[in-house]
């Protein structure tokens, strides 16, 4: 088991050696000047990894040269779920000269029916950013926003009309947006390759909630929408879009000891070990054979895979 699990610890700091390279003496990471909003997981990946100081140094970048006074970053266009990435990244690492604006600033973005919109402003509201947003309102320990942002992924869960899809957008009200409307994103249940974080971080999120308040209404939840992955074509945790369900596999394995959850993070560790490229990084079958691409997976992936390793170590 340990030596699986170190397998998984070790592709992991590939890529953040991977990474790495891409690091500028002034310890921004924009190495190409049309892409400047490409560090917000960086944070996180290389604290977990045990990478700090070149964290610290980004954060510190970022606070001199990228954020804002109203606590969103310049060239991010109010990118609700990727600012809520690099909150995460920043917090645990105890920046919060960087992390309390952010944090500010995102939970601003919350509408009255609990949900987030992908971009700040949009009228579309999202399971990414609403679940990933509340997953970051616990670390901050603002369990206002937690608890409204799980309402709504209930209430999105309780309005599906299809029991072949899920579908993951609503109206700023709350309404779920189904059938014909070119907004009516969605998982098919049939199909490989589909955006499956749309239900792992509702997992997530319950599961953490249940952590925080001991609630059992959100472990119940948790499993609602863990199980939901049963579902869905049998690459549901083995495909780069698998990363987000399988942390929480881990955390619902940590909950419960339902060992579904536990062989669930177990296929998405040895995916990553088989698909990893031999520089360190990852990209989907979709994606374009660009670096950012390479950059970004490895970034994610990474804190996949350290946060696997820490929790089934923590069940073994």
């Amino acid at each position: 088991m340990h030596e699986r699990l170190e397998a998984y610890r070790q592709a992991g700091i590939r890529a953040v050696d991977f990474q790495m390279q891409f690091q500028q003496p002034d310890g921004s990471f924009i190495w190409d000047p049309a892409i400047r909003d490409a560090y917000h997981k960086q944070c996180y990946s290389w604290g977990i990894a045990g990478f700090a100081p070149q964290a610290h140094r980004l954060i510190n970048w970022i606070r001199d040269n990228a954020l804002q006074p109203a606590g969103d970053l310049a060239d991010y266009g109010g990118d609700v779920y990727k600012l809520s990435w690099l909150f995460q990244g920043v917090h645990r690492l105890g920046r919060f000269d960087v992390s309390c604006p952010v944090w500010s600033w995102l939970a601003g973005q919350q509408t009255a029916c609990g949900g987030f919109p992908h971009m700040a402003g949009a009228s579309v509201l999202r399971s990414l950013p609403t679940a990933w947003t509340g997953v970051s309102a616990l670390y901050i320990g603002d369990l206002s926003v937690a608890i409204a942002a799980a309402k709504w992924c209930i209430r999105l869960f309780e309005q599906q009309p299809d029991p072949g899809r899920f579908y993951f957008q609503t109206t700023a009200d709350g309404d779920l947006i189904a059938g014909d409307n070119p907004d009516a994103l969605h998982i098919d249940y049939a199909a490989p390759g589909q955006p499956y974080w749309e239900i792992g971080l509702p997992s997530m999120l319950m599961g953490r909630l249940y952590q925080a308040t001991g609630e059992q209404c959100w472990l119940e939840w948790a499993d609602r929408f863990f199980s939901m992955h049963f579902d869905c074509a049998d690459d549901a945790f083995s495909c780069t879009s698998s990363g987000k369900s399988s942390l929480a596999a881990c955390v619902h394995y940590i909950n419960t000891g339902d060992e579904r959850a536990r062989d669930a993070a177990h296929t998405f560790g040895d995916f990553l070990l088989e698909t990893q490229y031999p520089e360190g990084g990852w990209r989907g079958p979709q994606m374009p054979d660009e670096t950012l691409y390479y950059i970004d997976a490895s970034a994610e992936f990474n804190v996949w895979l350290q946060e696997l390793v820490c929790a089934l170590h923590a069940m073994s």
